[in-house]
């Protein structure tokens, strides 16, 4: 939303909300059905032709652990964000704008990194010359 308050002065804001929800429930022991030229009962770091450095395959490359993954591929989360700013012409050639963030992140699930939910505030401010 923009709003022009005065000649110099343009004042602007915005809302945003994000609701997501996904879920993935794939078992890895179906893949041995979709390549059924390749024995996918050996875990991949047993089979001898791991990638080196730091491509390798890792020890904990199962069916069990692989099985897992789909619990941390579910994604329930809720976003809110609220900008306030503004605009101010000095002159119709030079100006300063500035902006003010809030930033809610809210989810009870925990990703591959932990509980992510948080609260951020962020700002700008800038100014410009118009050539």
């Amino acid at each position: 939303m923009d709003y022009q308050a005065t000649e110099q002065l343009k004042l602007n804001a915005g809302f945003t909300y994000n609701n997501a929800k996904d879920r993935w429930d794939w078992k890895f022991s179906e893949r041995a059905s979709l390549f059924p030229e390749n024995d996918l009962s050996t875990p991949l770091a047993d089979t001898g032709i791991e990638a080196p450095g730091a491509y390798a395959s890792v020890n904990y490359d199962t069916w069990e652990m692989n099985n897992l993954i789909d619990s941390y591929s579910d994604l329930s989360y809720e976003q809110f964000q609220v900008t306030v700013g503004g605009t101010y012409n000095f002159t119709p050639s030079c100006y300063t704008t500035a902006s003010l963030t809030y930033d809610k992140f809210i989810s009870d699930e925990m990703y591959v990194y932990g509980d992510e939910d948080g609260t951020a505030y962020y700002g700008y401010l800038g100014f410009g010359y118009r050539f």
